[in-house]
């Protein structure tokens, strides 16, 4: 679906100016009133609060170099945008199936700000706000768009129970549950989303045609079929053998949308321009991987093995979509998700470099400054924030990855369903810091990061938090805070609000932190994940007073680029 063009948000402050009053001045000076008129007392007129939650997201142009890029590759990197595009529409529909209809009335009511902050959102629902309805008066269904919104999660496990034929399809990744005349069906998402995978395929295949890089060639026509076929077990294969400096990601990944069951995988797209050196600058980090695995302080029966190939990628954001797209933006990734693909050649952690340097310098810094004790504010480090970004992805690879359930082998995913995500992202943040401090010990980083990354490291939470306690990172971040100010490795002053960390039991609250979550994955308790994050996945006082302290910095940036016509104004 087409969308209208946004509102900027230099645009929107100049908008916001005037609606509280403000005048213009070319000197900067107050506006002074005529000495023929007397001066007039006018009222403020308060902002719409929809503009101010606008502001929260920065606009930032994401630069990319691609002059060293050969005139082939340059065509396949325009290709590659114009299939990326493709995923907008499918996600919006995921995200809630009533959203291109509700945009349309939205823009016919001619609210800028609720139609800039819907684009935002991706829907009508506040995500940084426990998905507080502002464009609706509908709650939120927790199955977004792939689930009928009256399904429960009994429903569709009693369902399955009395229909066991149908556990594979309903259980799928790539299924969309409809209801029909007769009960419930499976529609694959080759039927649901045709209208927009099928020009996509013939895009991927257009750009394989011009690409000079053989591997991206074979992902790009195996990712086609797979549009078609639903089966994206070969195109992941051929993803993670991909070397081109050049790169795609496309198609359905993650699972976070769906919170009734956690089962649902989104549509999105990462468009990059790779940076060779900077890759192999990393990847003598992966050849870790199974020592970090045997170092993790935890049972030897809870350790595992899985591939080890696991390629490091450093790359520059020229274009993303889809899930990739909504209101906080990743800075990293890791996938496939698919577990069978994971044990066969691991999986593949792409670092957003452009984008990772943007969030330290906008808003990382900033964060750090009001969260930290004065005494530790000089710890603050953009290297240590972008090895913990790095070692939070490798440590998605990290730890249980199946558990048994009803006697049988299934992915922890499955057995944790809705809670899984949340989990997932603590047990990555504080396995990273974890990793991080083996490596220092291991010699690959010098003894001064320590400091420097355990002070990043509670700090960075702060950061994740604030994306709301309803998105799986910011409730993973929460838990963590909690986490370690009970084991008082981080202490508030009541009078300023201002954390001060205790380094050394820091150090030893990670360190158990990680091992608790570890045993309830390997253990596939949902009960005990759900309690976990019931007690700990909340917003404190001490923590809301600090997130208070946080006005006027940004909740986080709207990415705008500029090889995909994507400018700010002049």
């Amino acid at each position: 679906m087409p969308r209208a063009p946004r509102l900027t948000a230099f645009a929107l402050s100049a908008t916001v100016l005037f609606a509280c009053g403000g005048t213009p001045s070319d000197t900067g000076a107050p506006a002074q009133p005529s000495k023929e008129q007397p001066a007039v007392t006018v009222a403020p007129v308060p902002p719409d609060p929809l503009a101010l939650k606008v502001a929260q997201f920065a606009p930032a142009e994401l630069y990319v170099d691609i002059d060293h890029l050969s005139p082939a590759e340059q065509a396949t990197l325009d290709k590659l945008v114009t299939a990326a595009r493709k995923m907008e529409p499918i996600f919006d529909r995921q995200s809630w199936a009533g959203n291109p209809a509700l945009r349309e009335r939205i823009i016919k009511e001619g609210n800028p700000f609720k139609l800039e902050y819907f684009d935002i959102m991706r829907g009508p629902w506040d995500r940084q706000d426990h998905f507080a309805p502002f464009a609706t008066e509908y709650p939120h269904p927790p199955g977004a768009g792939f689930y009928p919104e009256d399904l429960s999660v009994d429903d569709f496990k009693r369902w399955i129970s009395d229909h066991p034929a149908d556990k594979a399809a309903f259980e799928s990744l790539t299924t969309v549950i409809r209801r029909t005349s007769t009960g419930l069906t499976a529609v694959p998402y080759s039927e649901a989303y045709r209208e927009w995978l099928g020009p996509a395929a013939e895009l991927l295949r257009q750009a394989a045609a011009t690409t000079e890089n053989k591997s991206l060639k074979k992902f790009l026509e195996s990712r086609a079929a797979a549009f078609a076929s639903d089966d994206y077990y070969q195109s992941d294969k051929d993803w993670m053998d991909l070397d081109s400096p050049v790169e795609i990601t496309i198609g359905p990944y993650e699972t976070y949308e769906d919170e009734l069951l956690g089962l649902k995988a989104s549509f999105e797209a990462f468009v990059t321009v790779s940076d060779p050196k900077a890759s192999a600058d990393l990847a003598r980090f992966k050849n870790y991987l199974p020592d970090m695995e045997q170092h993790l302080p935890i049972p030897d029966e809870l350790k595992t093995k899985r591939g080890s190939e696991s390629p490091i990628r450093v790359v520059d954001l020229v274009y993303s979509s889809g899930e990739a797209r909504k209101s906080v933006q990743t800075i990293a990734f890791n996938l496939p998700n698919d577990e069978k693909v994971r044990a066969e050649k691991g999986a593949k952690k792409v670092l957003l470099r452009n984008l990772i340097a943007t969030k330290f310098n906008i808003i990382m810094r900033k964060i750090g400054e009001q969260v930290l004790d004065g005494s530790q504010i000089r710890f603050l480090d953009d290297q240590a924030f972008f090895q913990e970004v790095l070692f939070h992805e490798l440590s998605h690879s990290l730890g249980p990855a199946f558990t048994q359930k009803d006697g049988k082998k299934v992915d922890v995913r499955v057995a944790l369903e809705a809670s899984y995500a949340a989990l997932e992202e603590a047990k990555a943040d504080v396995m990273g810091a974890y990793n991080v401090l083996y490596m220092i010990e291991r010699g690959e980083f010098p003894k001064d990061m320590r400091e420097k990354l355990l002070i990043s490291y509670f700090a960075g939470l702060f950061r994740s938090v604030r994306f709301g306690v309803a998105e799986a990172h910011g409730k993973g971040a929460a838990l963590q805070i909690n986490r370690l100010v009970e084991a008082g490795a981080a202490t508030v002053d009541t009078a300023s609000g201002k954390f001060k960390v205790d380094l050394d039991k820091l150090e030893a609250a990670i360190s158990d932190l990680v091992r608790d979550i570890c045993v309830i994955q390997h253990a596939g308790d949902k009960a005990a994940a759900d309690a976990l994050l019931a007690k700990y996945g909340v917003v404190s006082p001490a923590m809301q007073r600090t997130l208070d302290s946080f006005a006027g910095i940004p909740v986080d940036i709207r990415p705008l680029y500029p090889i995909a016509g994507e400018i700010l104004p002049k």
